[in-house]
């Protein structure tokens, strides 16, 4: 279950931030690369005069293809956001940092549900680009869609690796995703909370219950 706020009993976990943890940083740029360079093989073996064309249509493909994957940047946000939105009501927030796009919101998802956001983009737009490719399966407009379809894999290189990090927290964790960073929280077990609730107590109160 989603919450707009986080619930009694939960605690920090862990942080995911692709931006400043350098050792993630680089591993999520090194899947991409590897994603990015099988995929250009790949593509040249389904239609290997893909890249030798120097028609007047491959001017025409080129433009198409950066106002294309400009306007995939912002559906793939887009995307995120939307089903954020249909699982907690609570704030959106869109924007850029650096190179990267961001969306994020002020809800607190768990963990089936913040599996089903991050991969969203990558498996929605993987279709539609697969669908494309089997009409445009041919010359320049092939690929103009096959890279936009090596964007959108290699581009969700991050929500790859959240995914992966999603699959080996503890099943009732909830996650908060700012856009830029993602904090992890986890439920208190029955002992953290009853040394958490003595914790609080008043000295005197603890020093009658323990006895003393």
């Amino acid at each position: 279950m989603c919450h707009t706020t986080l619930p009694e009993n939960y605690i920090e976990y862990d942080k995911i931030d692709l931006q400043h943890n350098k050792k993630h940083f680089w591993l999520v740029q090194l899947i991409s690369i590897i994603i990015m360079v099988v995929m250009l093989v790949v593509g040249y073996f389904i239609c290997p005069t893909v890249y030798n064309d120097n028609s007047y249509w491959s001017i025409i493909a080129l433009i198409v293809l950066v106002i294309g994957y400009v306007l995939y940047i912002i559906l793939h946000e887009a995307t995120h956001g939307i089903v954020m939105r249909l699982s907690v009501k609570a704030k959106l927030n869109f924007g850029f940092k650096g190179w990267a796009a961001y969306a994020g919101s002020t809800g607190y998802f768990d963990k089936k549900h913040y599996i089903v956001i991050a991969l969203a983009p990558l498996v929605l737009w993987g279709i539609i680009f697969a669908v494309l490719n089997v009409f445009l399966n041919d010359g320049v407009w092939f690929a103009v869609v096959w890279i936009l379809q090596i964007g959108n894999v290699a581009g969700a290189s991050g929500d790859l690796f959240c995914t992966y990090k999603m699959l080996r927290y503890p099943k009732d964790i909830l996650v908060l995703d700012t856009g830029m960073d993602m904090t992890v929280y986890r439920k208190m077990t029955e002992e953290e909370i009853e040394e958490n609730k003595k914790a609080e107590m008043p000295e005197e109160v603890n020093e009658v219950l323990s006895g003393d």
